[in-house]
């Protein structure tokens, strides 16, 4: 079958190809509105699509974004991946997802596959090797960091505050009566969950803090492995902040197997705030971030042409109460 092109849809139209280009690309001339429904029309009954290697490079522009994760299995990735998606695609842009793996093996080449594909701008959960800082900062891409700064401060980043928000389910649990809080985290996490969690409880447990600490990869089965470990330490501690929700539902796991109760016997607190958190037995207490608006954040300074955006935004977070810190209903804390 013989593709449609821009002369056909004139000659069935009834108008000039300058006409069809107006109408494809909203301009630069405006169009009678019965015309353009001529041309719209003409469009459908051909089938024709615009060519848009052509229409990118009129335009300088390819209405493609990408965003760099690091493990779209994880829920709290692809979450935020359908938002975000959802969100440009309203805004008139495609999205690329690039699945980096937890650690870093596929930033560089998967870095390079979107540079190739010239996208508009790139959104990133951090990057981690330097030589992939290096092909961003040269490519003189548009670029925005959702957890940390990359390698300067002029990277714009729409970011939690990790502090805050870990102080907040750490102070929670201190309200329920616990004093011997344990942490299970993923593996060189660089955001300030671990570092606020040691500044809260080193004062009082110092060198003895390790104990009750372990790590995992963000997954299910590293929350598990790490929860198995800590818990079944004859002196384990009586609540536990999980860094990532995925690793919470893995932690439950190993509760049941280890015969622990949650809470009565251990409480937990965990950090996103993801759909899966509700359903869990018992429903995860969370930090929620917000993903809509860390995304709509995110896509205003990839696609604000002027650019008038401050560089670093923080975004708010809340608790959400549930049954697994030993509340017994769900509101917002």
């Amino acid at each position: 079958m013989i593709r449609a092109n821009r002369q056909d849809v004139a000659a069935l139209a009834g108008v000039s190809t300058a006409v069809v280009s107006y109408v494809v690309n909203g301009g630069p001339r405006p169009v009678a509105e019965a015309t353009r429904e001529r041309v719209l029309k003409a469009m459908d009954q051909l089938n024709y699509r615009p060519n848009a290697s052509a229409r990118a490079l009129k335009l300088s522009k390819t209405y493609v974004l990408g965003l760099m994760m690091w493990d779209i299995t994880n829920p709290y990735y692809s979450e935020f991946a359908r938002i975000f998606q959802d969100l440009a695609y309203q805004a008139g842009y495609a999205t690329m997802v690039a699945n980096t793996g937890q650690d870093g093996a596929k930033e560089t080449p998967e870095l390079e596959s979107l540079l190739a594909r010239e996208v508009d701008g790139i959104a990133t959960y951090g990057i981690r090797k330097e030589e992939t800082l290096k092909l961003l900062a040269s490519s003189g891409v548009r670029t925005v960091s959702m957890n940390w700064h990359l390698g300067e401060q002029e990277t714009p980043t729409v970011a939690t505050d990790y502090y805050g928000a870990t102080m907040m389910a750490i102070d929670h649990l201190r309200w329920h009566g616990h004093t011997r809080i344990g942490f299970i985290g993923g593996f060189d996490d660089p955001t300030q969950r671990e570092s606020t969690w040691r500044a809260a409880l080193e004062a009082t447990f110092g060198e003895d803090l390790d104990q009750f600490a372990e790590w995992g990869e963000f997954s299910s089965e590293g929350g598990y492995h790490a929860a198995m470990r800590l818990l079944a330490r004859p002196d384990h501690p009586t609540a536990v902040f999980v860094s990532s929700d995925v690793q919470a539902i893995g932690a439950l796991r190993a509760a049941q197997v280890l015969g622990l109760n949650v809470p009565s016997d251990i409480a937990m607190v965990a950090f996103d705030g993801t759909t899966a958190s509700a359903f869990t037995a018992p429903p995860l207490t969370s930090v929620q971030v917000p993903f809509e608006v860390t995304a709509r954040q995110c896509l205003r300074k990839l696609t604000d042409p002027a650019g008038t955006f401050e560089r670093h935004t923080t975004i708010p977070h809340r608790l959400v109460l549930r049954e697994s810190c030993g509340c017994h209903s769900s509101e917002a804390g």
